[in-house]
């Protein structure tokens, strides 16, 4: 491997370990003080300020202004998304628990993202479906069914 792809590696190891621990944390928040939806816009205003500092300190205004001439629903639907699925990990949370929801979670990912790698949709490369990426996969099916069923 080399060291970009180790980087790379890397980088998605440990933000798949900060996602891991937010969802339970902003779960804790929504159950303390008894609403998802303020946990929700808790989340995304500390995580709007601290965007917009960085963007706005480290970002040529060029790349501000495209925003313009891009289809809205490159900016809108992923941020719909976004607040659907924190929203629903903060409610969820206190109901199913950390693993159950990390599960699930990963499951429904695993299928949609090998489609959508697959078929090349959504600017992804193109990388079919071989083999082992179908075991694999078909493995996180069981591994979810197995953890959520003990």
């Amino acid at each position: 491997m080399s060291t970009g792809m180790a980087s790379y590696v890397l980088i998605a190891l440990v933000t798949g370990a900060l996602g891991a621990i937010h969802v339970p944390i902003n779960g804790a928040l929504g159950a303390r003080i008894q609403s998802t939806a303020v946990a929700t816009f808790t989340f995304y205003g500390v995580a709007f300020l601290i965007i917009a500092c960085v963007t706005l300190l480290t970002t040529e205004r060029e790349s501000i202004r495209q925003l313009g001439r891009v289809p809205v629903w490159l900016y809108l639907v992923p941020g719909i998304i976004s607040v659907v699925v924190v929203a629903s990990g903060t409610f969820l949370m206190p109901r199913l628990g950390a693993v159950n929801v990390f599960v699930i979670t990963v499951f429904a990912q695993t299928l949609v993202r090998v489609a959508i790698s697959h078929y090349g949709w959504l600017a992804s490369p193109v990388d079919p479906i071989s083999a082992p990426k179908l075991a694999g996969a078909i493995m996180v099916a069981v591994g979810a069914v197995l953890v959520v069923r003990s």
